[in-house]
């Protein structure tokens, strides 16, 4: 698992947007959104920007930090 704090979520987010992923902040959750016409029928999925796409969200632990897979490391290369 990847732990971030505060600024490393900011970070993350600015090289996701910069990438195909969107993200956003829902109160104080991490949303990362990708384009894909299957979130039609899926559990996650979410309509935004005229588009269906699947939303991986991410609580704030009682640590202060996001717990994030490691799959998003290489965002910070």
């Amino acid at each position: 698992m990847l732990h971030l704090y505060e600024n490393g979520v900011e970070i993350l987010r600015k090289k996701l947007n910069e990438k195909k992923l969107e993200s956003y902040w829902e109160n104080y959750n991490l949303i990362i959104w990708k384009k894909d016409s299957g979130g039609f029928s899926n559990t996650k999925g979410v309509y935004r920007n005229n588009n269906w796409g699947i939303a991986h969200e991410f609580s704030v632990t009682s640590k202060g930090t996001w717990e994030l897979p490691l799959k998003y490391v290489r965002y910070f290369k």
